[in-house]
């Protein structure tokens, strides 16, 4: 819009000094205005942020350049072109920023040779707001592309800094999860090792009590006391399992699990929720497990992967190794050709999914793989 403005307001002088030199309208006016008019928006269109000439694509400076010589020669051709020569000195200023453009001075005055003298100097005149115009211009254009590169910092910082908040967050969150899981595997440890064995010897003692209890009237409230504690002793138990069962982090427990494997490369892909149940999670640790141990007793591989993923309908669980010798014998120690009866560590991770109404299945292409698909149990 500002270049805009200041080519408006030069060629509405260059036109003054048009009407200046020939009052009368002609054919060579409307010439000259259609030129201007050509001139200014072939040089918009090729230089609309006004850029420098040098950081414009080839086509567009090919172009500009084409017009700035079309408008010099056809000022040298005819006076009547010679007065929109303010226009060519601001496209010349604006693109080029450099003092060399004064250079364009002498050309008002060899395009009105034989004319009177006050029209080049009328249309000199006119080259120093053209001047001024091109270096304001130039100054808040770039004013502007600095905002602009500013505004755009600024932006990509700022949510630069809201996913390093959302990671932080993130992380906060599964310290606080594996640290309430920690403190339930304490207590429920604490329950087991304290609670349980005095619960324990109290069961046997009231067993002994009444085994050599000799009055009639203490045997009932002996064998009422041992079934008290009895109950107690199994509802501890349960509480321990169950407490036991949620301190269990799958991720932790899988990661430890790669973590633990010597000579290997191990990756683990890890896309699961944070509540998944027990069975699962035993089921999923007891594979990889040995598929882990099979994979170094068995396998030539290099690289094993691990990866978790918690479907809407069930979860998936795929243990994959890069071993060459699979045509050969499989993780498990067993040929490809005696697949339907495999070792007892296939034999017992196919059991285990199995009571989960999951799906097992092996692949020995490209090394030996393991896939695991159990259906999750609907929500309530």
């Amino acid at each position: 819009m500002e270049t805009l403005s200041d080519q408006l307001i030069l060629f509405f002088g260059s036109t003054l000094v048009l009407f200046f030199w020939r009052p009368a309208s002609s054919l060579i006016h409307i010439l000259a205005l259609l030129a201007a008019i050509i001139f200014l928006c072939l040089c918009s269109y090729c230089n609309l942020e006004c850029q420098r000439l040098w950081q414009l694509p080839a086509p567009c400076r090919l172009l500009l350049t084409g017009m700035w010589i079309s408008l010099a020669g056809l000022s040298l051709a005819h006076p009547a072109f010679g007065c929109f020569l303010p226009l060519l000195f601001y496209g010349l200023a604006v693109s080029l920023r450099h003092v060399g453009v004064l250079a364009l001075i002498p050309l008002p005055f060899l395009s009105f040779l034989g004319e009177p003298k006050p029209l080049p100097w009328a249309v000199l005149l006119l080259f120093l707001p053209a001047w001024v115009f091109a270096g304001k211009t130039a100054k808040l254009l770039e004013l502007e592309r600095e905002l602009r590169l500013l505004r755009d910092s600024s932006t990509e910082y700022q949510l630069l800094l809201q996913q390093k908040n959302k990671n932080l967050i993130e992380k906060q969150d599964h310290e606080i999860h594996i640290a309430t899981l920690k403190e339930r595997n304490r207590i429920a440890r604490e329950i087991h090792d304290n609670v349980g064995h005095m619960l324990s010897r109290s069961i046997l003692q009231s067993g002994a009590l009444a085994a050599i209890n000799q009055q009639e009237n203490m045997r009932k409230p002996l064998m009422d006391l041992t079934a008290t504690l009895s109950l107690a002793m199994d509802s501890v138990r349960e509480s321990v399992h169950g407490l036991r069962d949620d301190s269990i982090d799958l991720e932790s427990a899988i990661s430890e699990l790669a973590a633990g494997i010597r000579g290997y490369q191990a990756s683990l892909t890890y896309d699961m929720g944070r509540f998944v149940p027990a069975p699962v999670k035993y089921c999923f640790i007891s594979i990889v497990k040995e598929a882990l141990s099979n994979t170094a007793r068995h396998s030539n591989a290099t690289e094993v992967s691990i990866v978790l993923r918690e479907h809407p309908s069930l979860y998936q669980l795929t243990v994959k190794d890069n071993g060459t010798d699979a045509a050969k014998k499989n993780g498990a120690g067993l040929t490809i050709a005696n697949l339907e009866n495999p070792g007892m560590g296939i034999a017992n991770m196919r059991e285990r999914v199995k009571n989960l109404n999951g799906i097992f299945s092996i692949s020995t292409e490209g090394g030996f793989q393991i896939f695991v698909s159990i259906p999750r149990e609907p929500q309530s």
